[in-house]
This record gives structure tokens, sequence and C-alpha cells, in this order.
């Protein structure tokens, strides 16, 4: 009776073991990790539309080259247009930061003017001359950085092997995805196949969901703020509307960042408030689009991601990891909550839990 108990201490000892060396390992090889770790994102969002041209007869591997091809050509085609096009908008942004300072002093001059009287008019020019330095000092660095990482040889050089190197990986992850399951599953202890399986079901469901639908999410919010920002006559519309709709993938931060940058921009280009609130509304009713109807319809509540989860998610992982640590980050979040509600369900139901006293 007293041997069930060893057992299954020295299983968890073994597989502690286990994970414990496989974290130790992937640390150590990090750095040529990202075309592997993209390739199977890309393998596991593509595989159901696989699954389904296999149902109606077509080969698994004809499905999955053709698949593959598609979906990089497509986005070769979107960083030869984009990263071009980014970096011109970006040097000529750059350009006019020193005249867009004034011009947004200008614009909220009229409201220094009534706080004069609680404010002193040397107080005024010295926030003046210290906002203008730091924000510019501030706007130059950050997109001199932005520039040199669009224009930098090294970067570019990682970019191209990256695009060489995952259509590869992504398909034969792709093509051979039911013998590599299949494989993972035979490794599962028997006894606990069904628990573990159950669990790895949720978290497929849970990743699935989230990464579909905000994917989807991203590419309307892109649409939204682009056009409308496009329609209010705001410089730079395309620019920032492809950044705050890919920066929607971190909830809340994509949105604050873009307001608070075409806002700034529509103060510096425009003289009047009503131009300016135009692009505020732009912004609001993205959010609410966001808020109200394509986070509810293409994600929904099901998956239990919470937001600061996520957010912590992103950044925890590209602290340890880098940009791998960005695509790492939402898998091993979706697994750790699914394991923790697990385990807090599991202790709800323990006598621990229960018996008082």
């Amino acid at each position: 009776m007293r041997a069930e108990p060893s057992s299954s201490n020295r299983k968890l000892w073994i597989w502690a073991t286990i994970m414990t060396i496989a974290a130790i390992c992937v640390y150590m090889v990090k750095g040529i990790l990202l075309p592997f770790v993209v390739g199977l994102i890309v393998a596991y969002l593509l595989n159901p539309v696989v699954a389904r041209l296999e149902e109606r007869h077509i080969p698994r591997t004809l499905g999955s080259a053709v698949l593959i091809l598609f979906s990089f050509l497509t986005i070769i085609g979107f960083f030869l247009f984009t990263i071009p096009f980014l970096q011109n908008e970006l040097i000529a942004l750059a350009r006019q930061l020193p005249s867009y300072g004034e011009r947004i002093y200008r614009t909220i001059q009229p409201l220094l003017d009534q706080s004069s009287d609680l404010v002193k008019i040397q107080d005024l020019d010295q926030l003046k001359e210290k906002a203008s330095a730091y924000l510019g000092d501030m706007f130059r660095w950050s997109l001199s950085a932005i520039v040199g990482i669009l224009g930098n040889t090294l970067a570019l050089a990682n970019l191209i092997s990256l695009v060489i190197l995952t259509p590869v990986v992504a398909f034969y992850l792709l093509r051979d995805w039911p013998e590599f399951t299949q494989g993972m599953t035979n490794l599962i202890p028997k006894d606990q196949a069904d628990t573990i399986l159950t669990q790895v079901g949720q978290i497929n469901k849970t990743l699935g969901s989230y990464l579909r639908g905000q994917c989807l999410v991203c590419l309307c919010l892109t649409a939204i703020y682009s056009a409308g920002l496009k329609m209010t006559g705001l410089d730079y519309a395309w620019t920032l509307g492809i950044a705050t709709g890919i920066l929607a993938f971190i909830p809340y931060v994509g949105f604050m960042i873009g307001a608070a940058s075409g806002i700034g921009l529509a103060m510096a280009q425009f003289h009047d408030w009503t131009s300016i609130g135009w692009v505020a509304l732009v912004f609001l009713i993205g959010l609410s689009m966001e808020s109200y109807f394509l986070t509810p319809k293409l994600i929904g509540d099901r998956i239990g991601l919470h937001p600061v989860w996520i957010i912590f998610s992103l950044l925890a992982g590209g602290l340890l990891f880098g940009f791998l640590g960005m695509f790492l980050a939402m898998p091993t979040a979706a697994a750790i909550g699914v394991v923790v509600r697990f385990l807090m369900s599991k202790y709800f139901e323990s006598d621990f839990y229960r018996v008082q006293g």
C-alpha cells in the first residue's frame, strides 16, 4: 500500500528533472530558436485549415505547401512595402520634430494664458523651454532608434534568415502535425493521460481562440484607425494607424500609445480644437469598437486570459528572452492559466480546504 505514493513521488521527481533540463537547454540555445518557434506557431495556426482540406481529399503535403507559400508571400510582400515606407515616414517625422514643439505650444497657448493668473509668466516660459527640450530629445532618440533598427544591416540579415528558415520549419511541422502531436501524446504516462490530455485540450482551446481572434482584431483596428485618421487629414495617418492596430495585441497599451501620438501630432498640425477633436474621436471609436464589438465577437470572455495577465506575460517574456519571449509569452500564459485553474479546482475539492478545525 505504501509503494504507490513512493512510485508517484518518483515519477514526479523524474518529470520535474526532465522539465528543468529542458528549460535550461531552451535558455542556452535561445539565440537560434526564433525561426523554430515562429514556424511552430504558424503550423499551429494553419493546422485547422489543412485538416479541412484533408477532409476534401486534398493531400496534406500539397495543402501544407500551398498554405505556407501563400502565407509567406503575403508576409514578405507586406514587409517589402511597409519597411521602406515606415523608414521614410519616420525620417520625415524626425526632421519636423523641432517645429512640432513650437506648434503644440501655440495650440495650447490660449489655455496657458488663461492660467497665467495662477502661474507666473516666468514659470510658464521656463516650462515651455524645458518641455520643448525634453520632448524634442525624447522623440528624436526614439525615432533615431526605430530608424536605426529598420536600416540596420544585422537586423535586416536576421529578418531575412527568419523569412528563409521559418517557412521550411513551418512546412515540415504542418505536414507532419498528426505524427508530431501523436508522438507527444505517447510520452504521457498512461495513468495520467486522461487528465493531462483534458488540460492540453483546454490550453489548445484557450490559445487558439486568443491568437486567431486577436489577429482579426488587430487587422480590423488597423483598417479603422488608418482610414479614420486619413479622413481627418492627419499627417502620417497610415503609419500611425498601422502601428496602433499592430500594438492592439497588448490590451489598452496600443490604444494609449496611438492616442497620445495621434493627438500630439494633431496639436502640432492643426490650430483649431475641432480638428483635434476629430482625431480624438477616431481613437474613441476604435476603442469602443474594440471593447464592445470586436473583442467580444472575435475573442470572447471564454478564454479566461485577463488583460493584466497578458500584459505581464508579454513584458516578462520580452525581459527574459527578448523578441523570442514575445512569441513564447502567450502560449506560456495560456498554459499557466489553465494549469492554475485546474489546481484551484482540485484545491477546492480537497479535504484540506473543506475540513474545518
